[in-house]
């Protein structure tokens, strides 16, 4: 029995990123997601019977529990303003599956190894070949640690000619540090000032206008996100 992330279907460069590791290492390469979830991006793995290993802290995204969800009866789509306000939505609460669940119903358990680790502030002491996170570094649980300080980290888990992968928020508005904090979201271009000579970015794509989205679980108003993407291979 297939379940289904809260956050939806991974995107396609999910598994793009996962061709180009298995024309590397074959089938059968070591994988860990920064910031796991409820398994939106570490289930692809397991189901490829990879060894993948999950690190998050939230006990309803590790263990279920329940969710405020905004009742959105009419979706609409607005373009950017900063001056944006998003009208108030009710909210339902629903019992939500947690990764660990997940990977049992999917009889995947044995392919994953789940711990409940506050990263940044405890790094462990092993490498993957293929290291992925998304979304993760702008949490304000992580806000005691620079931008550079977080990307490093990441850094340091990924075994020789492995890759690392960050999907990431930008500030919307570079210049206001008020409502995008330094430490929380990237300015355009950069992440790329924290891969020295170790590294071979071999993609990296910054969006320029903020692309909206509607309420979601743990969101519960409409908002806009800068994103980029970055891919980089560990070379020495």
């Amino acid at each position: 029995m297939k379940t289904k992330s809260i956050w939806g279907n991974p995107p396609k460069r999910l598994y793009k990123l996962m061709k180009i590791a298995e024309k590397d290492f074959g089938e059968k390469y070591t994988a860990c997601i920064v910031g796991c979830s409820d398994g939106k991006f570490l289930l692809p793995f397991a189901r490829k019977k990879l060894r993948v290993t999950g690190y998050d802290i939230d006990d309803i995204a590790l263990y279920g529990g329940q969710k405020s969800f905004p009742i959105v009866n009419e979706k609409n789509k607005y373009q950017y303003n900063k001056n944006f306000k998003s009208q108030e939505y009710e909210l339902v609460k629903k019992r939500v599956l947690g990764i660990t669940e997940r990977l049992e119903i999917e009889k995947l358990s044995n392919y994953a190894l789940i711990e409940k680790r506050d990263f940044y502030r405890n790094v462990p002491e092993k490498t993957f070949d293929v290291v992925f996170t998304s979304c993760s570094l702008h949490y304000t649980a992580n806000k005691d640690f620079s931008l550079e300080d977080k990307t490093k980290k990441l850094q340091s888990i990924v075994s020789v000619g492995g890759y690392l992968y960050i999907d990431y928020m930008m500030a919307i508005e570079e210049e206001d540090y008020i409502l995008y904090p330094k430490e929380k979201f990237y300015r355009k271009g950069e992440i790329l000032n924290y891969f020295d000579d170790n590294w071979r970015i071999v993609s990296c794509k910054e969006n320029n206008f903020p692309s909206f989205e509607g309420a979601h679980v743990d969101c519960v108003k409409d908002h806009f996100h800068r994103f980029g993407y970055l891919l980089a291979k560990r070379i020495k």
